[in-house]
């Protein structure tokens, strides 16, 4: 089917008459009901249109080419002169006049008689060199631009494909590039004043508008949109409303270009999404839920002395949540710790509980009974009464110092507060980042025990404990894990499993052991080797 059939015309018609045509036809073949049949229509007229032009540049050339011809065959100029003459096939004098009429009507116009002016061009009948005058005016007075254009469109549907007046390419970027801007600036302008509604409203009226219906000003549009989301701030709601006003959906792969900028917009929507949830649950008291308390915990501004009294009452389903909600954070949104009251997300660890596990008082009990072996090893060969008696009196006191330390984890923890300042004060932080070790709940135990351990063994006793907490401390790797067999069926055991050792501790104690024996044997000056020497 060729381009005369579809626009229904015969091949020698006129560009005038073409375009008219395509303005006719546009009106029942909208871009946005049939694609289709809009891709042939304009494909049919822009071929119509070329043939037209070129028809006519042909018959320009044709008549210059003649013109000397017919100079030869009239012998003379008066005949020449009456073939010229050309005055019969002039327009009617109404018809002249009227680019001088649109032309009285263009001077001194302004924004306050747009309206009026075109009022009296349809009067007068000179509407089109109105409009070819009003186009003029467009690029003669720059600073009027935007707004003529804006009132052209709605009132003569410039920048449409049925438009009435000839624009050449250039100018029609110039207009849409104008007009897209002033429309940009609007809604940058009601966003930094925070006035969504408005923008949804502005926004659904722009879009709403034939020219913006045309595909690639609609893809040109939707960009511009995009960045401007991307250089501002909004909320979660107004995204979800631009995001129907276009048709946006991740979900079914509609969406913008650039395809980085609109996974940063979805990223970005789904962050605002999850601060504003959170906040919602850290404002709202009545939610006890451990997801509740650790947002009030992490979002809300307290004091330290506030935070260890909200952590008192933590179970281990709220401290759970507060890990959780602290990774969260810290590596899927790190964009919103500088919203938060204390950018360390995980400062609430140095309120944990800190309870002794089973199998330091296993290990406890190990070291005691080591010591207490080698303490009374002088005297096993004889089995004395002394040595029974070291050995009862080292049991008894060895339980009591488990039982006070049991005491003491209960009260210090009510003196977290002060532990963690002389803590930050006293240890450095390249060796308790996460203030694991405190100064009252770790330090006066550790020193009561060192003490122990010397009036058993004297220096040597002192010298091993102290040798086997300091590498336990500086040297966190182990040698392996403990079966989970060995965990479930032999529980009071396993805190002794060589698992839990660093390799530095089993060498360090496979020298102390016979060190402490030969000093004991060969250097009894050493004070207190033995408590039964001291007895």
């Amino acid at each position: 089917m060729d381009c005369w059939t579809v626009l229904q015309l015969p091949e020698d018609t006129d560009e005038r008459t073409i375009k008219r045509t395509y303005a006719r036809l546009l009106k029942s073949c909208r871009p946005d009901d049939d694609a289709e049949g809009f891709q042939r229509l304009r494909e049919a007229y822009e071929e119509a249109l070329a043939y037209a032009r070129w028809r006519a540049d042909w018959e320009d050339d044709d008549t210059r080419v003649e013109e000397p011809v017919a100079a030869q065959t009239y012998g003379n100029l008066n005949d020449l002169a009456e073939l010229m003459d050309v005055s019969a096939l002039h327009p009617a004098p109404l018809e002249t006049s009227q680019p001088d009429r649109a032309q009285a009507l263009i001077s001194g116009l302004n924004l306050h008689n747009l309206d009026e002016r075109w009022a009296q061009a349809q009067q007068q009948g000179c509407s089109e060199a109105f409009q070819a005058g009003l186009l003029r005016h467009c690029f003669d007075s720059p600073g009027e631009r935007g707004a003529i254009v804006s009132w052209a469109v709605h009132h003569l549907e410039w920048l449409t494909p049925w438009q009435q007046v000839a624009m050449t390419p250039w100018q029609h970027d110039a207009l849409t590039g104008e007009l897209l801007q002033e429309y940009r600036r609007t809604l940058q302008e009601l966003l930094e004043q925070k006035a969504e509604r408005e923008f949804i409203t502005q926004l659904s009226q722009y879009n709403s508008q034939p020219w913006l219906r045309v595909f690639d000003l609609q893809q040109q549009w939707q960009r511009i949109v995009l960045h401007l989301l991307h250089d501002t701030t909004w909320s979660v709601p107004l995204f979800e409303r631009v995001c129907q006003a276009f048709g946006w959906d991740d979900q079914q792969g509609v969406y913008p270009e650039p395809a980085w900028m609109w996974r940063d917009l979805v990223a970005r929507c789904e962050q605002e999404s999850f601060y504003e949830h959170l906040q919602a649950k850290a404002q709202d008291p009545t939610w006890k839920s451990a997801d509740a308390m650790a947002a009030r915990l992490l979002l809300t501004p307290l004091s330290e002395t506030q935070q260890s009294w909200m952590t008192a009452q933590f179970s281990d389903n709220d401290w759970h949540a507060c890990q959780q909600l602290a990774e969260t954070l810290n590596w899927r949104y790190p964009q919103l710790l500088e919203r938060l009251p204390q950018a360390d997300v995980f400062f609430w660890r140095k309120f944990l509980p800190r309870p002794v596990s089973h199998r330091s008082w296993i290990r406890l009990w190990g070291a005691l009974a080591l010591a207490t072996g080698l303490a009374v090893a002088p005297e096993t060969k004889t089995l004395s009464t002394e040595a029974v008696l070291v050995v009862l009196l080292t049991v008894i006191p060895a339980f009591l110092a488990i039982r006070a330390t049991q005491l003491w984890a209960a009260v210090t923890s009510r003196l977290i507060i002060p532990d963690l300042w002389l803590t930050q004060r006293l240890l450095p932080e390249r060796f308790n980042p996460h203030q694991q070790w405190l100064v009252l709940r770790h330090g006066i135990p550790q020193l009561c025990l060192l003490v122990f351990f010397g009036m058993l063994l004297g220096v040597m006793g002192m010298l091993g404990y102290a040798g086997m907490i300091l590498i336990h401390w500086l040297h966190p790797k182990r040698i392996g894990q403990v079966s989970e067999h060995v965990e479930h069926y032999y529980p009071w055991f396993s805190g002794l499993h060589w698992a839990h050792w660093s390799p530095l501790q089993v060498a360090f104690l496979t020298l102390m052991v016979p060190a402490t024996l030969l000093c004991q044997r060969y250097l009894p000056e050493i004070p207190w080797t033995s408590l039964a020497h001291v007895l």
